[in-house]
């Protein structure tokens, strides 16, 4: 499910699920999240799929049902511990990084794509809403118009697309994408770890500084929250669930 290895001083962590196109389920999350707890020595830490796709996202079996809700805890508790590592992290995208996948990618400081690559999260075709602090970094990576289009128009974005939107750092060719992650992710552990590892908490410091609502208004987070728990409640979600599989259009109801 999860596969965690020491290449040099990188720490490369596979999601590897591949015949799920690695989508993530609540026990996958709480994997990874153990995972970033054993990188041992390592400099940097690279985070990537198996098999033909990064992530597809959440597994339907993970959201669907009156349990979807359980699932949050174990997935947002992972992404935030991902954010907020020592390491500078480096995701590897090859296929598609969709829905969950995509946040997971924008979580890590890094982002090597395949040219060829799809990215995006269908949360509106699904009745799904994605939480603050998945928005918060999308929003300081592609800016709110952008993520306005991802999150609202549900728009998929082409590689160049996203790297012109400044959601990707690099692209490379679909063959050489998990090459060039890894030399990226092995020159991150070349250099100074002090200087490395100190700038990314002030920038992540600053970031936050600029952008984030807890401190200042932390009710008004817990509003944005219970939207979030709201929709994964909501008769729309299993709707969206349910034409996606049957191949149909949703009838959603606003409830």
């Amino acid at each position: 499910m999860i596969d965690l290895e020491h290449d040099g001083r990188v720490a490369v962590i596979t999601l590897n699920r591949p015949e799920q196109r690695n989508a993530l389920s609540a026990a996958m999350c709480d994997a990874l999240a153990a995972a970033l707890d054993e990188t041992g020595e390592a400099r940097a830490i690279l985070l990537r799929g198996a098999g033909g796709v990064f992530c597809s996202g959440a597994d339907f079996a993970a959201v669907s049902g009156p349990g979807g809700i359980d699932f949050l805890p174990s997935f947002e508790g992972m992404l935030a511990k991902l954010a907020a590592h020592r390491l500078p992290t480096v995701a590897a995208i090859h296929g598609a990084a969709l829905g969950g996948g995509l946040q997971l990618a924008t979580a890590c400081d890094f982002r090597v794509c395949a040219s060829d690559a799809t990215l995006g999260i269908p949360s509106s075709r699904l009745g799904i809403v994605v939480n603050y602090d998945n928005v918060r970094r999308l929003v300081l990576l592609a800016g709110v118009a952008r993520a306005k289009e991802i999150l609202m128009a549900a728009r998929t974005f082409t590689a160049s697309e996203a790297k012109e939107a400044g959601l990707v750092t690099e692209l490379a060719a679909p063959e050489d994408v998990q090459t060039a992650a890894a030399a990226f992710a092995a020159q991150l552990a070349g250099l100074a770890p002090l200087g490395v590892q100190g700038s990314k908490q002030i920038v992540d410091a600053v970031a936050a500084h600029m952008s984030d609502v807890r401190s200042s208004a932390p009710e008004t987070v817990a509003e944005l929250d219970r939207l979030v728990e709201d929709a994964y409640r909501s008769r729309d979600l299993q709707e969206g669930l349910a034409a996606m599989k049957e191949r149909r259009p949703p009838e959603f109801e606003g409830r």
